[in-house]
């Protein structure tokens, strides 16, 4: 399976820790500013936190940094959790306070000895990348697992990348699949495309391309632009004939690129996603529009400054490798892994149940079709 992942990060962990888990003062109902202070001044943390946030965005108050970061403060000092968590990220992005990686790293530590996952999640991502800390894959994968075993989707998604890789901590594919499971099972995309990506090699689990596929299918159906480029390809160039569907996948390739540029806010268009929409239109017997969308791919591919020399020779070749089979009229399958030999399934896989998928029939092979004139 072609590797493409979504590049969708948040760059404000700020409103994320905040808002996922509000505090149940505020959750009970939308408290006045007036009675909030009133709260805060009698030292309950909740409404320190509460009214730290609201200044920090302006939301039903005056907006004022300092002030909100003072009030946040007040409220990790009473062991506040989500209090110490943001101050973690505060001083981690340098929002209201002079940015200071390790003591962000510091309050992050202070909230996640006490258990809380966001800050395990976001000290293993401090030790991940030597922000603040020492880099040291083993602590960073410690406190993944720790996030991980409280039900964190992300922390179980990364934990399962270390396992998978081998990096601090003892390389177990089987153990990975098992922890992308978990995370897939609560709705988490990355976990979802590489638990579908385990099934399409057979790493940690025999190869089971249906698996994959409804995988696949479950990550199409959020706005990550990649899942549905992840699916488009699948249909288009699955090593198992009968789960070929070209039509389908051209209209998710359309659907990957229209999703992109709306989150870009601009008309590029990746070269990855430019040669799925190529094989897409190929395995729907368009072979003329394939051959000129794999070309386009190979003109981006050139502009691409910032790829290293070896990566680009790979795509470059590869690319052109299509195009040459589109020119000939004949669409592009990946060769058959070889998966890993003792790999076990996982039981508590329902996802076949659960998308309520066929059995594949067998389909025709595709004829050529006359051109549209669909130009990239």
């Amino acid at each position: 399976m072609k590797q493409v992942f979504s590049p969708v990060f948040c760059l404000c962990l700020l409103l994320v820790a905040a808002f996922v888990a509000r505090p149940l003062f505020a959750q009970a109902q939308q408290v006045d500013e007036k009675e909030l202070r009133t709260w805060a001044d009698r030292g309950d943390a909740d409404a320190q936190f509460e009214l730290g946030l609201r200044m920090i965005t302006g939301e039903g108050v005056k907006k004022n940094l300092a002030e909100g970061v003072k009030s946040i403060e007040m409220a990790a000092k009473q062991k506040h959790l989500r209090a110490q968590h943001i101050l973690g990220t505060l001083h981690e992005d340098g929002v209201g306070v002079k940015k200071d990686l390790a003591k962000a790293a510091e309050w992050y530590r202070t909230s996640a000895d006490l258990g809380f996952a966001l800050s395990q999640h976001s000290l293993a991502a401090m030790y991940e990348e030597g922000k603040g800390v020492k880099k040291d894959p083993a602590k960073a994968a410690e406190w993944f697992k720790k996030a991980a075993e409280q039900g964190h989707p992300p922390s179980q998604t990364a934990y399962a990348s270390k396992l998978e890789r081998g990096d601090g901590v003892s390389k177990s594919t089987a153990k990975a699949a098992l922890w992308y499971l978990k995370g897939a099972q609560q709705d988490y995309v990355p976990a979802m495309t590489r638990l579908a990506n385990l099934y399409y090699t057979g790493q940690g689990v025999p190869v089971d391309y249906r698996r994959a596929g409804a995988w696949y299918q479950r990550a199409a159906r959020s706005e990550d632009p990649w899942a549905s480029n992840n699916l488009a390809w699948f249909l288009a160039t699955c090593p198992e004939e009968n789960l070929h569907n070209g039509e389908t996948a051209v209209l998710l390739a359309r659907r990957a690129l229209k999703l992109v540029a709306e989150y870009a806010q601009s008309d590029e268009q990746p070269y990855e996603m430019i040669d799925t929409m190529a094989a897409a239109l190929a395995r729907n017997g368009e072979f003329r529009e394939a051959e000129l969308w794999q070309q386009r791919s190979l003109l981006m591919l050139k502009e691409d400054s910032e790829l290293p020399q070896e990566d680009r020779q790979k795509l470059k070749t590869e690319f052109e490798t299509r195009l040459n089979l589109y020119q000939k009229a004949t669409p592009f399958a990946e060769p058959e892994p070889k998966g890993e030999k003792e790999a076990e399934p996982l039981p508590q896989d329902t996802i076949l149940q659960d998308e309520d998928m066929p059995e594949p029939e067998q389909r025709k092979k595709t004829a050529p079709k006359s051109s549209r004139g669909t130009v990239v």
